[in-house]
């Protein structure tokens, strides 16, 4: 017998023996001698522990923290080498001095002119206020990064937002009077919508209000639960199995919010330290949430480059034996208006024999038979394992959709935290939501006039001038690439032709990708689309963009 196993052997003894019973409860004993017993596998663990430990005292935490619009390229299968990380902040809790120096050399970069383009076409902004405005914009990237003993520094650091008001230029969070579709109602003024997702006009429905009062007269206004206890009712399960007869899938689960689908479902299924997500850069931030929760548990992120099915190969041709991977990608991507090229994809998860996600947000109710989205578009809705979306666009409500295989979704019914303790989607919102679904089955015109009208749009910009990127769809950004000007040509829109656009800027979006993202719906008439054009063209000359 070894010396190991005479000593456990006299330890079960000790422990066993009737002195130490009546010294100690029999639960210490127990943990007594299965610690003496575990003793090997303690140790190992602790090893592994002091190493991570050590691992993070030397290179930082270990799970990668990349935002999508700071990191554009970090770590991109397919993409051109990475730039060098950005510096982390100071031990004091303040950025960097190469961060002040950076911002510094990008504010001086810029040309800066009291004339908004050569046709000396007036004066968008003092000079002095633009450097300061765009060293404020260029240091909001490092705000994040600073830490010291109170974890309200950061905020009262930030001064951007303040300064663009100072300057009447901040263009977020402005609340609506009212909004009847192609048309809203700002600070009592009059404007045409073109910032909304409203594709097939459906919010003002009549069928769709009355469906949402109906809801509240038998329900009431919420059902103050989770689905997982008193938060179901007969609704969300009429919706999900309208939703996946619609697609065509075995089954479907409502969530309360879009945002929610991603998280609940990626975090759900990636587990792990064997469980990898595969990702395009360009996925909405939604999808980059639900990675880092799956982080937390161990899983793996890789991302590849923008809607490149050679790029996801080389990413899933590297993965372990024992590593299993979700591919996740939109279907629409949100700021390009681009759809994904879903056979190539399809391809290479097929080969390497992993699984698929795709958000279908933005596609629902604007491509694909019937307005079923990417994978109907392109004929693979059987070669797609799940599909999710949200009811905040085309379903004209709040709230959000999956669909896919029953076990699979019953299990991220039962696993998914942020599902399992979220309150349920309001009655008033699942029965807006359903009523959408059933008129755009009844109205099949919508989705033609809202091709019409986002066709005619595209042509029309490119005919001027403007840069549109590979848009195909309702959202059709116009590429500006410069945070300044951005955001002073949305103000110009807006103050001097009543037209509302979203201004898309750093770090919301990568460095020189900044746009006006422009969208349209079914019930935009031509009047308000030539007026927009109109007010495009004289914008984009006054700022030197046609």
């Amino acid at each position: 017998m070894s010396m190991k196993d005479r000593l456990v052997d006299q330890a079960k003894k000790l422990a066993s023996s009737s002195t130490v019973v009546r010294v100690v409860s029999n639960d210490r004993v127990m943990r007594l001698a299965t610690g003496v017993m575990d003793a090997k596998n303690r140790l190992r663990a602790a090893r592994e522990r002091a190493a991570e430990a050590w691992d993070i005292l030397l290179n930082g935490h270990a799970l990668p923290n990349i935002d999508p619009a700071l990191d554009d390229e970090a770590g991109v299968h397919g993409a051109a080498p990475a730039r060098a990380a950005a510096p982390r902040a100071a031990a004091n809790g303040g950025a960097l001095s190469t961060v002040e120096e950076a911002t510094t050399d990008r504010a001086a970069a810029r040309p800066r002119t009291n004339g908004a383009a050569a046709n000396g076409a007036g004066t968008y902004v003092a000079a002095a206020a633009e450097q300061q405005l765009a060293t404020q914009m260029a240091a909001r990237t490092s705000l994040s990064r600073i830490g010291g003993r109170d974890v309200f520094e950061k905020a009262f650091k930030f001064m951007t937002a303040d300064n663009a008001r100072a300057m009447g230029v901040y263009p977020f969070f402005r609340p609506l009077d009212f909004n009847n579709g192609p048309e809203a109602q700002l600070e009592g003024r009059s404007v045409i919508m073109l910032g909304s997702n409203n594709y097939l006009g459906l919010t003002t429905h009549p069928k769709v209000r009355e469906a949402a009062r109906s809801a509240i007269d038998k329900y009431g206004t919420s059902m103050t639960g989770s689905r997982l206890v008193n938060g179901s009712m007969r609704l969300h399960n009429e919706l999900e199995e309208k939703l996946a007869a619609y697609h065509g899938k075995e089954a479907g689960l409502v969530f309360t919010t879009g945002y929610q689908v991603n998280i609940a479902t990626i975090s759900a299924l990636l587990s792990n330290k064997r469980s990898v997500a595969i990702i395009d850069k360009d996925d909405h931030a939604s999808i980059y949430d639900g990675v880092r929760l799956a982080q937390a548990a161990g899983a793996r992120m890789v991302r590849y480059k923008h809607s490149d099915p050679a790029a996801l190969d080389s990413a899933l041709s590297e993965l372990a034996d024992t590593e299993g991977a979700l591919v996740i990608t939109d279907g629409v991507f949100s700021a390009q208006g681009e759809i994904a090229n879903l056979p190539g994809i399809v391809e290479v998860v097929k080969k390497h024999k992993a699984r698929l996600l795709v958000d279908d947000a933005h596609a629902l109710g604007v491509i694909g038979p019937g307005g079923r989205g990417t994978a109907a578009h392109f004929g693979l809705s059987k070669d797609v394992d799940l599909i999710g979306g949200t009811f905040s666009k085309s379903l004209a409500s709040i709230g959000g959709w999956l669909v896919g295989e029953r076990k699979v979704l019953d299990y991220i019914q039962h696993f998914a935290y942020s599902f399992l303790f979220a309150a349920s989607a309001a009655p008033p919102c699942v029965a807006a939501a359903m009523a959408a679904l059933e008129v755009m089955q009844e109205e099949p015109w919508r989705q033609e006039k809202l091709r019409e009208n986002f066709t005619y749009m595209r042509t029309e910009l490119q005919r001027l001038g403007f840069e549109l990127g590979k848009t195909e769809t309702a959202v059709i950004p116009i590429y500006i690439r410069d945070d300044l000007k951005t955001v002073m040509m949305w103000k110009s829109l807006l103050d001097d032709y009543a037209v509302y656009v979203n201004p898309f800027i750093t770090p919301g979006v990568p460095p020189k990708q900044q746009v006006l993202r422009t969208s349209y719906m079914a019930t935009h008439e031509r009047k308000h689309l030539d007026h927009a054009l109109e007010a495009f063209e004289k914008v984009g000359k006054k700022f030197g963009v046609i």
